[in-house]
């Protein structure tokens, strides 16, 4: 694969993770908001709409080509903690001769291995998987991709409190394996981690520092995400986004933005946007179409 092939197929992989993005999880008193770039370790009911424009690198026959994306991605619970996933995204390119068309849909079942209310933390484990033939010819990869992935996310509000205003920070986390169904494409490690910084949870249970709304529902946030090829001719190499911007938290809901600044020249130029609109179907519809289909109704993560 050479160089720029490979920073086409970060590009689109970049994307797949924007359509894999879920909206929200909650633990004891946080709620940790949905990231644009990477799943959080939520097993909730959800559905979720993105869209995201962003830079690849500079080509000698002009300036950077845009690829853009919008992605619908939605989570149903089998059980209170074991839901499963699905994805998929329309691309569009404004590399030369591209063409546009919807990726490789993907699916995917996730299962709570751990909480703890007191401590506020939730690990995840889930299996994912891009099936090949699903998506437009022009556009989709010609073959699947398995990514067993482990989540995270921990809260700070144990925090003592002589410094309890940092209290409302939180992080969260993903790592994944993506072993390709052909050995021609090199295997990579997808890996994602965010802060944030919850101003909700500040106002409510630090110190109410007179926020009205909307600011009071915001919590501001970085998140990073990357991929590290693990085996073929660019196996060590990084390529990846950091991405600043915040999300607002509403009772059914939430909606985020956030920029994207490549890490280096392979993983794009300039400056790009992701938007995320989350709904959260267990709070719309906690007895039907937000409960679980089998176990206790009442949201557990």
């Amino acid at each position: 694969m050479s160089l720029r092939k490979s920073v086409v197929f970060f590009g689109f992989t970049l994307c797949a993770l924007w359509a894999e993005a879920h909206a929200h999880a909650v633990i004891g008193m946080r709620v940790f908001p949905g990231t644009l770039t990477f799943a959080d370790p939520g097993v909730t009911d959800e559905f979720d709409i993105g869209w995201g424009r962003a830079a690849l690198s500079a080509t000698p026959a002009g300036p950077a080509p845009y690829v853009s994306t919008t992605s619908l991605a939605e989570s149903k619970t089998i059980t209170p903690g074991l839901a499963l996933t699905v994805g998929e995204a329309y691309q569009a390119s404004t590399v030369p001769g591209a063409v546009a068309g919807f990726s490789n849909t993907a699916i995917g079942v996730e299962y709570g291995l751990w909480k703890s209310d007191s401590e506020e933390t939730l690990v995840t484990g889930a299996l994912n998987e891009s099936l090949n033939d699903t998506g437009s010819a022009q556009v989709a990869a010609p073959y699947s991709v398995f990514s067993p992935t482990l989540l995270f996310g921990r809260g700070l509000g144990d925090l003592p409190s002589r410094v309890r205003m940092l209290r409302p920070l939180a992080i969260t986390g993903m790592i994944a394996a993506n072993i390709p169904s052909t050995a021609a494409v090199p295997r990579s490690l997808s890996w994602a981690l965010s802060a944030q910084y919850s101003l909700p949870y500040l106002q409510t249970y630090v110190r109410d520092i007179g926020l009205h709304a909307p600011f009071n529902n915001i919590v501001p946030l970085v998140e990073c995400a990357m991929q590290t090829y693990t085996s073929g001719p660019y196996a060590g190499h990084t390529l990846g986004t950091i991405n600043p911007g915040f999300v607002w938290l509403g009772r059914y809901g939430q909606v985020g933005i956030e920029a994207t600044l490549p890490i280096n020249h392979a993983s794009g130029h300039g400056l790009g946007v992701i938007l995320g609109v989350g709904f959260y179907l267990d709070d719309i519809f906690p007895r039907t179409l937000g409960a679980p289909l089998f176990g206790a109704s009442p949201r557990t993560s």
